[in-house]
């Protein structure tokens, strides 16, 4: 499995919110659905407006999609890419069914949750990407 196809499809989506970090520092950019990342080498680069990001390729080597009870927002759609030791590098989080563009509590909107489901069955192969469910405080 490529990561990098899997990279260049959530970059196209406008509103991805690419999260790197977290504990203490935390790092946020939102994708413009124009972002067309960059490879070379073992590095790719994701560039959104001023902000941008460069991802040691070599050290992915499992992403999942996944669907997250939250306490905001019944779920969270996000895609987490870890390295050997399972470590997250980096999350992908798919614009939210629940919430509207200024981020604020809306009616359920299934085409949001269709496209998180549409790019997790083009890419789900249950070796190096996979689909998990997590509970609240799991």
């Amino acid at each position: 499995m490529s990561f990098e196809s899997l990279i260049r499809e959530l970059a196209s989506i406008n509103r991805m919110l690419f999260v790197v970090g977290g504990g203490a520092c935390v790092s946020e950019m939102y994708s413009d659905g124009n972002t067309e990342p960059e490879f070379h080498d073992r590095w790719g680069m994701i560039e959104s407006g001023p902000w941008h990001l460069h991802l040691d390729m070599s050290s992915i080597k499992q992403a999942q999609f996944v669907e997250a009870d939250n306490h905001g927002a019944p779920k969270l759609y996000y895609v987490r890419f870890s390295d050997a030791s399972e470590e997250t590098i980096v999350r992908a989080y798919f614009p939210s069914p629940y919430l509207d563009e200024s981020d604020k509590r809306t009616e359920f909107q299934p085409a949001k949750l269709a496209l998180f489901e549409e790019v997790r069955d083009r890419h789900v192969n249950g070796k190096d990407v996979v689909f998990v469910r997590r509970p609240k405080g799991g």
